[in-house]
């Protein structure tokens, strides 16, 4: 019977499911909106500042020239917690310049000079790319640099357009030396000036000439829940067996309490509004069955007349949102299905943020909804339906 019903009145109940649609792609919506703003938010900040929560220790009054004990330092340092960098900073600054192959070197040795190009170099070690949000466009990040003797570094998107070769080579300042480097990958880092990243092991072992090291500095994304008292501890007595002098705590790096406030007023609002789409939609349904109501009013009589109980009705109206709501609900999951694929087919490789994931909570709590308001959304009409007097239907 109900299944008939329905074939009554198409277009009244496409409207219907229409509007149970949109209440529900809006709550999905809402969510994946909220969860994909938190996460481009949360993800660009990692690009520049790291992750959340990163702290920053500078390294003060320390023997930096003393090669094996600093390559000792690093070794130990890395060996605490893979998401630990040092970054040094050197007294002399460094130029690069591609060349499309070591041996051309030989060749191009005199007129190499004018290719040079100023960029900011960053002398770090290989945990840097996980302090940091650093998604890779091609290749990949420094490892066992010194292999083969070969140097390696990466450029970031910004310097990809002058590093479109293998290699390159480095020149100190106030030096003739040539230095070549491996280009191993360009990663995405959110900067917009040209940037190289380079393994400072490597440098120090390999290249003596750049190793004029100013200052120090560690970077550490806090994974496994020690104190900042535990963490400054454990570098202090790695700098007493190896460099000397001591650490200089400045907090964290990270401004990971600064948009925090910014994420909890986003999902506010987008919590709203989806309540109030989702308002919006039990209006419409509303709407609909009364204006079903007024139309159907005779057929419903005469069905009361013949026999129908005040139960009939309430089933017939009821059971028709029901499983109208029972299709849209599937089609919904479907639709929102799709919308997440696709977020995750336009997203570059390189992106920031991560594909996200299906919001299966989210779609149960919106499908539990719907129902709840297709029942509601009927509740109205099936109250004034039973109502109705068969007496009336002589009238």
């Amino acid at each position: 019977m109900i299944l008939k019903d329905l074939r009554i009145s198409p277009l009244r109940n496409i409207l219907t499911s229409i509007s149970m649609l949109v209440g529900i792609i809006a709550m999905i919506g809402s969510v994946l909106v909220g969860t994909l703003g938190k996460e481009y938010l949360i993800s660009v900040n990692a690009q520049i500042y790291g992750w959340v929560p990163t702290y920053s220790f500078s390294i003060m009054d320390c023997r930096f020239e003393d090669a094996a004990k600093m390559q000792n330092f690093l070794t130990k340092v890395q060996q605490l917690d893979d998401s630990i960098a040092v970054t040094l900073s050197m007294q002399e600054n460094i130029s690069f310049a591609p060349i499309p192959s070591l041996s051309s070197l030989k060749d191009k040795n005199d007129t190499l000079y004018k290719d040079f190009i100023p960029v900011d170099v960053i002398f770090t070690t290989t945990g840097y790319n996980k302090v940091y949000n650093l998604p890779m466009s091609s290749g990949n990040w420094f490892y066992s640099s010194e292999t083969n003797n070969i140097l390696c570094m990466v450029v970031n998107k910004e310097a990809e357009s002058y590093f479109n070769t293998s290699y390159a080579v480095g020149n100190p300042k106030n030096s003739l030396a040539l230095t070549p480097f491996n280009v191993t990958g360009i990663v995405n880092d959110g900067k917009d000036i040209p940037t190289i990243y380079i393994d400072v092991q490597a440098i120090e072992q390999l290249v003596p000439n750049m190793w004029q090291v100013q200052s120090a500095n560690i970077y550490w994304h806090m994974t496994n829940g020690l104190t900042t008292k535990q963490m400054y501890s454990a570098l202090q007595d790695i700098l007493k067996e190896t460099i000397g002098g001591h650490l200089e705590n400045t907090g964290r790096s990270d401004i990971g309490n600064a948009y925090d406030s910014v994420l909890a007023m986003l999902q506010l609002g987008l919590l709203v509004t989806s309540f109030l789409l989702l308002f919006v939609s039990v209006l419409g349904q509303i709407n609909i069955g009364l204006s079903s109501l007024e139309q159907r009013t005779h057929e419903l009589l005469i069905r009361r007349a013949i026999g129908a109980s005040r139960a009939n009705i309430v089933t017939l109206v009821l059971g028709t949102q029901l499983i109208i709501s029972i299709f849209v609900c599937i089609a919904s999951i479907l639709l929102s299905l799709l919308i997440v694929e696709g977020i995750s087919v336009l997203l570059p490789p390189d992106s920031p943020i991560t594909a996200p994931s299906y919001p299966i909570f989210s779609a149960v709590i919106a499908v539990i909804t719907s129902v709840i308001v297709a029942l509601l959304g009927g509740l109205l009409p099936t109250i004034k339906a039973a109502k109705l007097e068969p007496a009336l239907a002589l009238r």
